[in-house]
């Protein structure tokens, strides 16, 4: 809920006159209004604009601008400042506020070309409230910290109270409660040291305010009472609307609807009668809110949509997005989904610009500017002493800088000494290296001549074995000359990878030359084995010069030989395809068959697909695999070059 700003009115210097005129001193000032003397025609024409502003803002501004002319055809600087000021303020009461923000930068300009401390500071005080009310926290809260470091400055006690107020209301409708407590409790303290009956009041309706946030209604309640009779008598029947809705809000709170009705309609039709635009939209909205928990759909569109109104009117861009999210709501209640669905699209697009992080930070950064600004003039005192300091300082220098130039000789000495030694260092790494990898490498030609010496000795024996079984002894079981003939092709199978392994392991690098010419032996072994399929083989010439790792190499062998093994084992296919191609720095390669193809989500993927994947893997490539039934199978696989 919005709460009531103190505005720098001409009330604080003149409020003995200005609260409470008969009828004939009216008369009075309006007789001297006409006279020649400049100051004492504008200083009547300001009192009776203040007066009226209780009562009629056009007359009221009638008269300030009367004043403001006075004042510019004198060339009367701080006459013309007071009536900016005034104008302005009048502008603020009838929630025009572009037209507000206008003056009150006038008045600024003037009040700081005639160096008036206090008059600045006001200004300033009433250019955040100006922002605030447009929903531009960042700008308000940048303005009231200048305003606090001026009244700060003159030790003006009464409006540091005012402006600590005015930064709670801001803090507050950024829902940081506790900096709104500090800083209302702030204001509250001064206001009783200095017996002001006004602060008092106003600071009790803020109280009563943020004591709702904290879900303290009965001592909301009662401060909220306290700041509704002490406007009453002062005299100030404008600013009783904002108690009147805080009481509201705490029986809305409290589900005491018929009287939070009530409080609602009071409080709307007060801020009416002063013209206040501004807040007849926020108060509505939260009685369309209101009426939304007493499911009293239609007459909260209709508060709605005055709140809407009355937002545009003084461009309260977040008082409008407020009026979009209760119309959204109610409409959805009727069973109105179209018009729901337009509101809550308004809604979400509005929020979205409002309350960013940026401001959120941009706030928080203001108010330590405005404490580092306090510091100031504590380090102004202490400059005098270091100035005594200065003598001692330019010896140290001397020194440091001698000292300086001695460390970076014999710095620029050490750092060559390093650099040699770490050339020396790298020198010696490097041949540790090679002769590490010398060493690898006769071990592999080693494990290599072992492997083809020993084991293969040992295969070809177990071949020759097998054959002279079936060759001396007439098998009639032909059970157990299938098991002879499955060891004999297993063993010539081994030998062959063997002789593979041993050919990777004996090259550090293999060229996709070689690779290609292992794959077409392959293919051709594979072409013998089964007549009836028809093998295609193509390869990117520009790969040619290609070269890979001996681990990478024969993984990629190992893939293409198993997906094609697949293939003739399980496809009944009459066509094999292996298409590889050079893209950017990867390799693709395809291999695809014409076969029968398979069900991917109901088939149970083999040791062979399984050791495809963890190949490609091992070498960062991908794996793909797709299959469809009656229509073959293919499979994708991308190596990095």
């Amino acid at each position: 809920m919005k709460k009531l700003y103190i505005f720098s009115l001409i009330f604080f210097q003149l409020s003995a006159d200005a609260q409470s005129l008969s009828s004939k001193k009216m008369d009075s000032l309006k007789v001297i209004a006409t006279k020649n003397d400049v100051s004492a025609s504008c200083n009547s024409l300001l009192l009776l604009s203040d007066e009226y502003s209780n009562t009629d803002l056009n007359i009221a501004l009638r008269y300030a601008k009367t004043s403001l002319q006075k004042a510019l055809n004198a060339k009367q600087d701080t006459l013309i400042a007071l009536s900016y000021n005034s104008v302005a303020n009048i502008f603020q009461y009838k929630s025009e506020l572009d037209s507000a923000l206008f003056f009150h930068q006038k008045a600024l300009q003037y009040r700081t070309k005639i160096n008036d401390t206090i008059g600045i500071a006001d200004s300033y005080n009433n250019l955040g409230i100006a922002y605030d009310s447009k929903g531009l926290f960042s700008e308000s809260l940048h303005n009231y910290f200048r305003a606090l470091y001026y009244y700060d400055k003159k030790k003006d006690l009464e409006k540091l109270a005012m402006t600590y107020t005015n930064i709670g209301i801001v803090y507050k409708t950024q829902k940081e409660y506790k900096k709104a407590f500090q800083y209302y409790k702030k204001a509250n303290e001064l206001y009783i040291r200095i017996k002001s009956e006004f602060g008092i009041t106003v600071s009790s309706g803020n109280m009563g305010s943020i004591l709702i946030d904290f879900g303290k209604y009965e001592e909301s309640i009662k401060y909220s009472k306290i700041a509704k009779e002490g406007y009453e008598k002062l005299g100030y029947d404008r600013y009783v609307a904002y108690p009147v809705s805080n009481i509201a809000v705490v029986y809305d709170s409290l589900h005491r609807f018929q009287e939070a009705n009530k409080y609602y309609t009071e409080a709307i039709k007060l801020h009416e009668k002063y013209l206040n635009s501004y807040e007849v939209a926020n108060i509505c909205n939260a009685y369309a809110k209101c009426l939304i928990k007493q499911k009293k759909y239609k007459e909260s569109i209709l508060i709605s949509n005055k709140a809407k109104a009355f937002s545009k009117k003084v461009s309260a861009f977040f008082l409008e997005v407020n009026a979009n999210h209760n119309l959204a709501k109610a409409n959805s209640k009727l069973g109105n989904f179209q018009e729901a669905y337009k509101y809550s699209s308004l809604y979400t697009t509005g929020i979205d610009s409002l309350f960013k992080a940026e401001k959120t930070k941009a706030i928080f950064e203001l108010e330590t500017k405005y404490n580092t600004e306090k510091k100031e003039k504590l380090l102004i005192q202490k400059d005098a002493e270091a100035k005594q300091r200065n003598a001692l300082l330019i010896i140290l220098v001397v020194l440091v800088v001698s000292a300086i130039v001695l460390g970076y000789l014999f710095y620029r000495q050490q750092k060559l000494k390093n650099r040699q030694q770490q050339q020396e260092f790298q020198l010696k790494s490097a041949i540790a290296q090679i002769e590490t990898q010398n060493k690898l490498q006769d071990q592999r030609l080693s494990i290599s001549r072992d492997l083809h010496d020993n084991i293969g000795a040992q295969l070809t024996f177990i071949i020759s074995s097998v054959d002279n079984i079936k060759y001396v002894f007439d098998l009639e079981n032909t059970k157990l000359d299938g098991k002879l003939q499955s060891i004999s092709n297993f063993t010539k199978t081994t030998i062959v990878e063997l002789r593979d392994t041993i050919w990777a392991m004996n090259n550090d690098e293999i060229s996709f030359e070689d690779l290609k010419m292992r794959i077409f032996n392959f293919i051709e072994k594979a072409k013998t084995a089964t007549e009836e399929i028809e093998f295609k083989f193509n390869i990117d010439e520009n790969l040619s010069q290609q070269k890979f790792t001996s681990i990478k190499g024969m993984n990629v062998y190992r893939t293409i030989q198993e997906a094609i093994n697949n293939s003739i084992k399980y496809a009944k296919a009459s066509e094999i395809t292996i298409d590889v191609k050079s893209f950017g720095d990867k390799i693709c390669i395809n291999i695809l068959d014409n076969g029968i193809g398979f069900d991917e989500n109901t088939i149970v993927q083999g040791n062979g697909l399984q050791n495809i994947k963890k190949r490609i893997k091992d070498i960062g490539g991908t794996f793909m695999l797709q299959s469809e039934i009656g229509k073959g199978t293919a499979i994708a696989l991308t190596v990095p070059k």
